[in-house]
């Protein structure tokens, strides 16, 4: 089972939307979750399963739950009209001032802020839409207030962690223990540094479940319950 949304199921996401006038007009949106989750916790993993569980409840639904994890950057630079290149100035980490320094120099356009902004100005769209699940990139900070978005957060202890990276991914507990650290730190500097906030703030989730201790299809039934019950 591929666990990533492709390309052209987030485009085939966005062509139902816009087909759908009658989901367009309603005043109140269709549900939509955010996820945040800690190197390992099987986030993306998860992210997935959810989508298909959210299509399977709801199979004559015109508009295809869409999980958006590393399709969010294709998709935003296909919204601004933007080229492809720029997608390696779009890391789920923050950008050093240097980095940011470099490109203003060479010229590129957008600069790496904008770049930022409309990242943001998708993801609100997206929210705004309904049925897509949005992984990562600060989602549960642009979803607060929207009614309509369960934001929830994955984590795990680091022995578990370590494990789940070694069997999904086939490192050694040394290469999984130094990728944890530098996923995670890189994540607390996008939200830091974008946001002024810190990722590992309860008060920013709606749910923030502990997956050492339930399969992945038990943490989809409890988000589902928790998006049913918003």
């Amino acid at each position: 089972m591929n666990e990533t949304a492709t390309f052209d199921e987030c485009c085939s996401y966005v062509a139902a939307l816009m087909q759908d006038k009658a989901h367009l007009e309603v005043e109140q949106p269709a549900p939509a979750i955010t996820i945040s989750r800690q190197a390992g916790a099987r986030g993306r993993t998860i992210g997935k399963k959810l989508q298909y569980a959210l299509r399977d409840g709801s199979p004559k639904d015109p508009i295809p739950w869409t999980c958006f994890d590393e399709d969010l950057v294709e998709k935003v630079l296909k919204d601004h009209d933007l080229p492809t290149s720029l997608a390696k100035f779009m890391p789920d980490d923050s950008v050093s001032e240097i980095d940011s320094m470099i490109n203003e120099i060479l010229g590129r356009h957008p600069s790496l802020w904008t770049l930022f902004e409309q990242t943001v100005e998708t993801m609100v769209h997206l929210c705004h839409m309904g049925h897509c699940i949005l992984v990562g990139r600060g989602g549960n900070i642009v979803a607060e207030g929207l009614s309509n978005v369960t934001r929830v957060r994955f984590v795990g202890s680091l022995p578990q962690r370590i494990n789940q990276m070694v069997k999904a991914h086939g490192m050694s507990p040394k290469e999984a223990k130094h990728y944890i650290k530098h996923e995670d730190h890189a994540r607390q500097r996008y939200m830091k540094n974008h946001f002024d906030c810190d990722v590992e703030d309860p008060l920013h989730y709606d749910l923030v479940i502990n997956t050492d201790h339930y399969s992945d299809e038990a943490v989809v039934q409890i988000v589902l319950s928790g998006v049913a019950a918003k």
